[in-house]
């Protein structure tokens, strides 16, 4: 299913990315309109198309094709503006190597790709995880392993007077660590429904009071917020973490408001990150428990893939909000539909979960 569906956003994406761009279409169109009659037929007899279209029309498709592609073009250039705080320029006073990092969830899966991505433009990184680090880190003298459960509003600040007391101060904040479960809302026990909360969510508001009063002072930081396909796509027997990745946006854009509004510091960057299925121990962990068909993970995005993306938008110092792949972007139109179709659309991936006992999540 997510295989399936991959394809398909990517065939689409294909078709929108050429068939739109305005480099490609106007050079056709100008073609057909100032051409000689004699040039524009033989062009056109030289393809397929002559068979079943004829100048005028082509050049009416010509035409759409490169209005809407302008209006694509102008609307990227808009949402690249609003996404930055209504800035043009990327922001200023970055050194690599003077910069820490914080990344949760950092020793597997996408939070590790990320730390040793962002240790290769000479950043520290500071890397929260309940697990223990990876003995490639101990060759890494960039990267410093805190112990920390982020479920914990002790632990995360005793963890963040150490960093600052080791490292220093965070100009760069990824909130990336995650859970889930696969339980229907009625079954979920009570006690994992407050650690995937706090995990999922609660930490982001828990680490965002720590490290971003001192990036509020300087004008300068970048907060990254790992969320999900499903912050737009609500399974079954997954609604609690579903419920956490909607959140995270909502709480992205409510942070990335205060912290033009309120603290006039449009030199913090925030950036949202909405991965698709990604190979991760916790979606390998899901699918093999679910008794599903492994070949689903070859399918997958790796982690690596992820984490490059995520890196490039922190080194290009500008925010912004991400779907990996591109072409998972238009799953956030889902919420603008009319309700028959969201139903539809919801009621096929719960019954494809229910009937291999597996809920499928992505990141």
């Amino acid at each position: 299913m997510p295989a399936l569906l991959g394809l398909l956003l990517t065939g689409l994406a294909l078709i929108a990315k050429y068939a739109f761009e305005p480099i490609l279409a106007g050079p056709l169109l100008g073609l057909m309109l100032y051409a000689p009659e004699q040039t524009r037929k033989s062009a056109l007899d030289s393809t397929s198309l002559s068979s079943f279209i004829d100048i005028r029309s082509l050049i009416r498709i010509l035409g759409f094709l490169v209005v809407v592609g302008v209006i694509r073009k102008a609307n990227a250039a808009l949402n690249s503006w609003a996404t930055n705080n209504w800035q043009i320029n990327a922001g200023h006073g970055w050194e690599w190597r003077s910069e820490i990092a914080v990344v949760t969830g950092g020793c597997s899966g996408i939070g590790r790709a990320i730390a040793e991505a962002l240790t290769l433009h000479g950043i520290r990184v500071a890397v929260l995880d309940v697990q223990n680090a990876p003995e490639a880190f101990t060759s890494n003298a960039l990267l410093t392993c805190f112990r920390c459960d982020i479920s914990n509003p002790v632990a995360i600040v005793e963890t963040a007077d150490k960093i600052r007391s080791h490292l220093g101060c965070p100009s760069i904040l990824v909130n990336n660590a995650a859970i889930t479960g696969s339980y229907t809302i009625l079954k979920t026990p009570s006690d994992f429904l407050s650690r995937i909360f706090d995990t999922n969510i609660l930490s982001h508001w828990r680490l965002v009071q720590q490290f971003v009063p001192d990036m509020v002072a300087k004008n300068k930081g970048h907060i990254v917020t790992v969320a999900s396909v499903n912050s737009f796509l609500t399974n079954s027997a997954n609604a609690d973490y579903v419920a956490t990745k909607a959140a995270a946006l909502a709480f992205h854009e409510g942070l990335t408001s205060e912290l033009k509004i309120w603290y006039h510091a449009p030199g913090v960057k925030t950036s949202i990150v909405h991965p698709s299925w990604v190979r991760t121990p916790l979606i390998e962990e899901t699918i093999l428990k679910g008794g599903r068909d492994p070949k689903i993970l070859e399918s997958m995005l790796l982690p690596e893939e992820v984490a490059e993306i995520i890196v490039r938008q922190i080194v290009s110092r500008r925010g912004a909000q991400v779907f990996v792949p591109s072409a998972a972007a238009p799953i956030s139109w889902l919420k603008g539909l009319p309700n028959w179709i969201q139903e539809l659309v919801r009621d096929w991936f719960g019954k494809t979960s229910a009937v291999t006992g597996a809920t499928m999540i992505a990141h």
